[in-house]
């Protein structure tokens, strides 16, 4: 029962936040319109405001308006909540948009360019202004964001790829986000695993992939890592298939359909990106339906309205570029 109470009102409200969600049926209209009329479709939708400047917005303020946006949304929904555990593990999911945000900071860094908008550098705008990768971690140390630069220093200064910093920022983010998910409740617990885990085995499954196709052979097998907390894949299975030669998936205790997806690696990334989305939304739905009164809830709304803002930023960018090549 005092799990009833503790979730009744915040997903109730939660519920109804997702039914607020644009529907399938807006991105396939909108998928053959013309900028201003995709504009005038949003203009129909909570992104309104967002728009209001339509005649001198640019893909840059768009993006940062969502991601206000969104954020504003989360802060709403930890709002909700008066257990300490389930409001830190929103604030840690909050994170997600910060630790974009910092990536994309040191790859205009590493290419020696200035962001289009200022708000897109955010707090780590000062970043820009250094030299090697020392002064970057200097410039963060008061963040926790300097020890995992500060790790992956010498594969940059080795390869002078960023990836491998990036990777470290990534895999710092989810142990904390796993540290968060093992302070919940045992049955909130099961249902975070399930979700979050098929979000962290879809992004091992891809990186696997590009490993593959890009990277292998290049560095030495250590020079490469994986996130923990995946669902059904775990770091050392995920080694041992970077190491083989070809995929296989004997020994591993997988679902079918993971198995299909592993042996279509490393090639047809977006279509197994795709199906990897799907195999989150099935975990997604399932909460909604088997368990209403868990975490599973504030996670679906979160993973959703993530992806409605990132298929949005993607049709905006286009349309926007495709009308200032025909002008």
């Amino acid at each position: 029962m005092r799990h009833i109470s503790r979730y009744a009102y915040p997903n109730t409200r939660i519920r109804a936040m997702i039914s607020g969600l644009l529907g399938e049926d807006f991105f396939t209209r909108v998928s053959g319109l013309d900028f201003n009329s995709f504009l005038d479709a949003l203009e129909k939708t909570a992104y309104s405001d967002i728009i209001k400047n339509r005649q001198t917005l640019t893909p840059e303020e768009f993006e940062v308006s969502c991601i206000s946006y969104d954020r504003e949304k989360l802060k709403k929904i930890s709002s909700f909540f008066l257990s300490r555990n389930e409001k830190h593990l929103i604030f840690v999911l909050d994170e997600r948009y910060t630790i974009e945000q910092i990536k994309y900071v040191l790859r205009l860094w590493k290419k020696r360019q200035q962001p289009f908008h200022p708000a897109s550098a955010g707090e780590f705008s000062s970043v820009l202004k250094a030299e090697t990768i020392e002064d970057v971690i200097k410039i963060l140390e008061d963040s926790e964001y300097a020890l995992a630069i500060e790790k992956a220093k010498d594969y940059f200064k080795k390869s002078g790829w960023l990836y491998p910093v990036e990777i470290s920022i990534d895999r710092q983010y989810f142990e904390k986000l796993q540290a968060a998910i093992e302070k919940l409740s045992f049955s909130d617990r099961i249902v975070a695993k399930n979700i979050l885990g098929a979000e962290i085995d879809r992004e091992n499954l891809l990186w696997l992939g590009r490993i593959r196709l890009y990277y292998l052979g290049k560095e030495p097998a250590d020079f490469f890592g994986f996130f923990p907390g995946g669902a059904r894949l775990s770091e050392k299975e995920l080694k041992r298939l970077m190491n083989e030669e070809r995929f296989r998936v004997e020994g591993l205790k997988l679902p079918g359909y993971y198995e299909n997806i592993i042996e279509k690696l490393p090639e047809r990334l977006l279509e197994i990106d795709n199906i990897l989305e799907g195999i989150i939304i099935h975990q997604i739905k399932k909460a909604l339906i088997e368990r209403p009164f868990t975490i599973g809830i504030p996670l679906g709304y979160i993973f959703l309205k993530l992806r409605e803002t990132r298929r949005l930023i993607g049709i905006f960018v286009s349309k926007y570029f495709a009308m200032k090549l025909y002008q």
